[in-house]
């Protein structure tokens, strides 16, 4: 089969949107850190959008921190990929042309740091995972213990962080250039969050450049919404048969997208309103709502999912147990903990989400989503358990769902007898810490004893209890007993929200 090229991308089926503008004339404005599949089918979709009346500033330099996989299937392609939106049976696609580079930070580090420090960027953005920043997620601060920024920080010009290539980039910037560095993950407040991390690394480097930062550069916080699986065999062979050409890149992903941006630029920007995106004054509101709505109900499926050896989202949705519990978890513990944007109706949104679970059309897999829980459940579910079980509250979806994933850590084996794929750096510490109790108070209290995930301040004796009720069943009758629980037990009998 013929590959994807630029040659070949005009005899591409008509089905297929091609860029509104001549490539020959892209220049390169943005930097993104991160060139995973998530930012080639949002952000760069957003990009080619606001280039598409002939602002030809805001090509992306594309860089992998760490594999060279996607710069490998890219460069043979002329940089050029598709993305098919798939619901059902309803399929569009899109070829994108946004990508002016494809770099692999580790073997061409100076031309990252280079494209960083060029006046003519303008933004540098990122998708590097919660994990990728080096955060304690217990403190919000940089781990200074974490053995890449030890490294940065003794050699602070051949970086291999994303704090210490941000850092290392910036400081060779002109004194005056601004800069606009926007996070698209998922972190409450993420480019608060970012600053801060950045400033705390530079202070331990060069207080000049830390200067520099405070007063230069622009971090505003960002939302940002998609569901968009890994691409498998059997998506890139799907996509083959679609198009026409093999797409080593391809991306099978949702419809929908949704990109809510703090309008806070130190500079010049993209349009990227032409491709819908919403500018805003405050985006913490939406980045709780997605961050607590859909990635906590994701995390939460993810587990009890692998728990009962669910494949995909959309298996889970149609499991008895699971999809009536991620519904309820959703609407009634996660809506409840809400300050919602004026005006905007969450129960739909909550409807929408759901709905697009339960896309058979989309392989989300279980196992992916379950990824690094040690860094995404400190901040999908804890902030809204501690502030409730502070007030003397529960959260009784929340808290099944906590030990569901502390059971998947400690068992590291289905209900079933399968084993699990644990993938996630944090995780042999907290299982080791469980696994070193016999009787599941103590189980519990060990678990949340684990300052790095669970954080510095005490749990409520009666949290533990009945957290340590949940592990009970789960060691007892699995997911089945848990969850089957959760719909008899009376302090659960609350009104459905209409």
């Amino acid at each position: 089969m013929t590959r994807l090229s630029e040659r070949v991308s005009a005899s591409l089926p008509s089905f297929v949107a091609t860029p509104a503008y001549e490539r020959s004339g892209l220049r390169r404005g943005i930097v993104h850190l991160g060139l995973g599949a998530f930012h080639r089918a949002h952000q760069a979709l957003y990009t080619d959008a606001a280039m598409a009346e002939g602002d030809h500033r805001w090509g992306i330099a594309g860089v992998s921190l760490r594999s060279k996989s996607v710069a490998d299937a890219l460069i043979p392609q002329d940089l050029l990929y598709c993305v098919l939106e798939r619901d059902g049976e309803q399929v569009s696609a899109r070829l994108v042309g946004a990508l002016h580079a494809a770099l692999h930070a580790p073997s061409q580090l100076d031309e990252v740091l280079e494209a960083i420090a060029d006046p003519q960027t303008q933004v540098v953005t990122s998708t590097v995972t919660e994990k990728g920043y080096c955060i304690n997620p217990a403190t919000g601060d940089l781990d200074v213990a974490d053995k890449s920024i030890q490294h940065d920080v003794a050699h602070p010009e051949s970086p291999s962080s994303t704090i210490g290539v941000l850092f290392a980039g910036i400081r060779r910037r002109a004194p005056a250039a601004k800069l606009t560095i926007l996070c698209c993950d998922n972190m409450a407040s993420n480019g608060d969050t970012l600053r801060k991390l950045v400033l705390q690394f530079a202070r331990l480097v060069d207080t000049a450049t830390e200067r520099r930062i405070e007063s230069m550069i622009a971090f505003p916080s960002s939302m940002v919404d998609r569901i968009v699986p890994a691409a498998t065999s059997e998506s890139l062979d799907w996509a083959e048969e679609r198009l026409g050409v093999r797409d080593e890149a391809a991306i099978v992903c949702e419809p929908f997208t949704q990109w809510v941006i703090e309008n806070r630029f130190a500079g010049a920007r993209p349009a990227w309103e032409r491709g819908g995106a919403l500018f805003v004054n405050d985006v913490r509101p939406y980045q709780a709502m997605k961050l607590r709505l859909l990635n906590g109900t994701h995390s939460a499926i993810a587990y009890l999912g692998q728990l009962r050896d669910l494949e995909t989202v959309s298996d889970a949705m149609r499991d008895p147990l699971v999809g009536p519990f991620a519904r309820r978890l959703m609407t009634e513990d996660l809506r409840s903990t809400l300050a919602a944007p004026a005006d905007y109706d969450v129960l739909a949104y909550c409807d929408q989400l759901l709905r697009r679970f339960e896309n058979p059309s989309l392989a989300h897999r279980t196992q992916q989503i379950a990824m690094d829980g040690t860094q995404k459940v400190p901040v999908r579910w804890l902030p809204a358990l501690r502030a409730t079980v502070d007030a003397g509250g529960d959260l009784p979806h929340v808290e099944r769902a906590l030990a569901a994933w502390l059971h998947y850590l400690l068992t590291q084996r289905s209900d079933n007898g399968s084993a699990l794929v644990i993938s996630d750096p944090g995780a042999a510490t907290l299982g080791a810490r469980m696994r070193a109790e016999q009787n599941t108070n103590d189980v519990a209290r060990a678990a949340l004893g684990h300052r790095s995930v669970f954080g510095e301040a005490p749990w409520p004796d009666a949290f533990i209890a009945r957290l340590s009720k949940h592990l009970a069943a789960l060691r007892s009758g699995g997911v089945g007993a848990l969850l089957s629980r959760a719909f008899i037990d009376g302090s659960l009998a609350r009104q459905q929200p209409t």
